[in-house]
């Protein structure tokens, strides 16, 4: 299955809720993933801005369509009352298989240079 590039948000949303919005969108992965080794450096980063919005509060992601793939969204910059500008998601193999091109193994870190682009994941995000 084909998805769109990028971020697709879901009919419906953005919702209002207080000062904060909800927004529950698609995301689909990189062409070439960089596995995630300290904050700032790899994974797959999805912008505030990206979205219209000047960050994250809460993130929620699962598995993908497949449900080979989970996502563990890390939100960059947050603690102590802010919001973070960025999340870098890291992705982990469910099976053990070729994914995306490349051999995966069950619990460990999607390989470098996957190809992400045909897997999309649904995220539900509390911003500001």
């Amino acid at each position: 299955m084909a998805f769109a590039a990028g971020n697709t948000v879901v009919p419906g949303y953005p919702m209002q809720i207080g000062d904060k919005y909800m927004v529950m969108f698609d995301h689909t992965g990189p062409a070439s993933y960089t596995q995630y080794t300290t904050a700032g450096a790899g994974g797959d980063t999805i912008n505030g801005s990206d979205l219209g919005f000047g960050g994250f509060d809460f993130v929620d992601m699962d598995v993908d369509t497949t449900g080979q793939i989970a996502a563990y969204p890390l939100i960059t910059g947050k603690g102590y009352g802010n919001a973070g500008a960025s999340v870098q998601v890291v992705y982990y193999a469910l099976v053990t298989a070729t994914l995306g091109g490349k051999s995966q193994t069950l619990g460990t870190q999607i390989a470098a240079g996957t190809v992400l682009s045909t897997f999309s994941w649904r995220v539900k995000a509390e911003m500001v």
